[in-house]
Order: structure tokens, then C-alpha cells, then sequence
């Protein structure tokens, strides 16, 4: 059995450390609280994945910056104020850690809620959106230090390409450290016939990890399309040696069924064909036809 003055220095010391844990979790002045911290990442959540899935690409954080002063100010936050926060807590792991469980139970919820339909009810006139895998290439890719460069590009031709189609580019890679390129990026696009191009790119990575691209653009010109192009592993310098596996890959075209004639009539006359003129008949030849027929109706049987 312990003694008083043990006793009274065990209270003493559980004082103490509750005092310690009490003053190194208080937030100071001017940092979120969980409320606002969760609701917060699930909305960069939300925006990272939206942006993602609709292949916007982003190389630099500047790119994606508008987007998060949005989120900011609809939660009337500055982004010094983001920061400091996200320094605290990321100190504070217990509490981040708690926080990021009620984000990821808020990102679950949303996934069902989405899967259920409540924010996209079935629309009638979306039934006729159609998709088919334009890719008729190979879907998997060995690039070692023999192969050629040649095999990093590829360009899909088809004579059903249109205007106002959404092409979804989509594909597993994996670049391994030994691997030569440069700053490599990933690119996709839709090639025009005047010249014109639309196109996304993606930063890839030499560090062993796989990771899965996707990409998506919609042809919004009103031209008429020449082929889908793009590279897997696109680098200004290259040293001969490659070192990176492509994977699963598909090109979706997603069109209207309904609607393919009347695009392409809009095509057409928004860029006729040149050199081709059609062949009107001229007023001298409409009345010489007129003298042959009545002519011919005014000779006797």
C-alpha cells in the first residue's frame, strides 16, 4: 500500500501530464475548428476527384489554385488562415486523424448518395448517348531500353469521329526509377483538319508507382476531326533508355445517336469542302431546256 506523500505525488504528476495534454491540444488564435476542417477536405476531396475523372490535367498547383479559393470563399476563409490550420493539426495527429475519419465517412456517404442517383436522376434524352472503344491497338505495353520511340506515340483514325463527341482516354503506367526521360508528361488529343488542336497533358512520375490515367475531351469545335492522338511518355530530353510498362488501355467515344446527322450538316456548312462547288444549271440552259421540251410536246404523233 503506498504511503501519503506517494500518493499525493501520483495526483501531482496526473495533474501535470493532463495540464500538458490540455495546453498542447488547445488551438490557438485564429486556426479551424473540426467542424469547419472536415467539411473543408471534403470538398477539396470532392473537387480533386471531379477534376480528375473529367481528365482536366494540372501540373502545378497554381493550375488548381481557383478552384480552392472558391471552396475558400464559401466557407469565408483565406488561404494563410487553410494553411496555418492544416500545419496545426497535421502536428496534432490524434485530432487529424479523427478529422479525416468523419471526411472519409462524409466521402462514402456521397458515393452512395451518387450510386442511388439523387444527383443525377435518369434523364430520357441521355438514353441515347451511346459509347464504343475506338482503340484497335495493342492494350499493353513492355518499353525496355530496345525499344523505339515511335512506340510511345499513337494516333486512331476514324471516319466517325464528330463534332460534339466526348472522347475518354483511359490506361495503367508504371515508370520505373532507371528509366531516362526527362520531366515526362502524358498527352492526349483531338486533331482537327485545319490544323487545329485540343489537347491535355498529365505529369508522369519515374518512381515505381502504378498509377491510372484518365483523360476526357469533348470536340467542341464545329470542324470536322482528323484523328485522336497523344503520347504515354511524352520527354523534351531522352537518353536512350526506357523503363516503363502501359497498361488496359481504352479510347470511349461517347456520342449522340440521335443526333449524328444534324451535327454533321452543321459541320458541313460551317466548312464546305473546298474546290467542290455543285453544278447549278444557268438560266441559258434552263431556257434552252424549256425550247427542247415544248418542242418536243409540240411535234405531231
Amino acid at each position: 500500500m503506498l504511503n501519503l506523500p506517494n500518493k499525493s505525488m501520483s495526483r501531482f504528476i496526473f495533474v501535470i501530464v493532463c495540464m500538458l495534454l490540455l495546453f498542447s491540444c488547445s488551438k490557438p488564435k485564429g486556426i479551424l475548428d473540426d467542424r469547419q476542417m472536415t467539411n473543408i477536405l471534403t470538398e477539396m476531396h470532392k473537387t480533386d476527384a471531379a477534376m480528375n475523372e473529367r481528365g482536366i490535367t494540372y501540373g502545378h498547383y497554381k493550375e488548381k489554385a481557383p478552384y480552392y479559393k472558391f471552396i475558400f470563399t464559401k466557407y469565408n476563409i483565406s488561404q494563410a488562415q487553410f494553411d496555418s490550420s492544416l500545419v496545426w493539426y497535421t502536428k496534432n495527429p490524434r485530432l487529424f486523424n479523427n478529422i479525416y475519419e468523419k471526411v472519409l465517412a462524409n466521402l462514402i456517404t456521397l458515393q452512395k448518395e451518387v450510386k442511388n442517383g439523387k444527383y443525377h436522376p435518369v434523364d430520357t434524352l441521355d438514353l441515347t448517348r451511346m459509347k464504343s472503344n475506338l482503340w484497335n491497338k495493342r492494350t499493353k505495353y513492355l518499353l525496355t531500353k530496345d525499344s523505339t520511340r515511335t512506340q510511345l506515340h499513337f494516333e486512331i483514325n476514324d471516319n466517325l469521329l464528330m463534332y460534339g463527341d466526348t472522347y475518354v482516354l483511359k490506361f495503367l503506367e508504371r515508370i520505373a526509377p532507371e528509366d531516362s526521360c526527362s520531366k515526362p508528361r502524358v498527352i492526349f488529343r483531338i486533331n482537327y483538319i485545319n490544323g487545329k488542336t485540343d489537347s491535355a497533358y498529365r505529369t508522369a512520375f519515374n518512381d515505381s508507382l502504378l498509377r491510372r490515367y484518365t483523360f476526357r475531351l469533348q470536340a467542341f469545335r464545329k470542324l470536322r476531326i482528323k484523328s485522336i492522338s497523344g503520347e504515354f511518355l511524352f520527354s523534351k530530353k531522352y537518353r536512350g533508355k526506357l523503363n516503363a510498362t502501359i497498361d488496359s488501355v481504352s479510347l470511349i467515344r461517347e456520342f449522340n445517336s440521335k443526333k449524328q446527322d444534324s451535327l454533321r450538316r452543321v459541320v458541313e456548312q460551317e466548312n464546305p469542302i473546298k474546290g467542290f462547288k455543285p453544278k447549278m444549271p444557268n438560266d441559258d440552259s434552263l431556257h434552252n431546256g424549256k425550247k427542247k421540251l415544248n418542242r418536243r410536246f409540240m411535234q405531231p404523233v
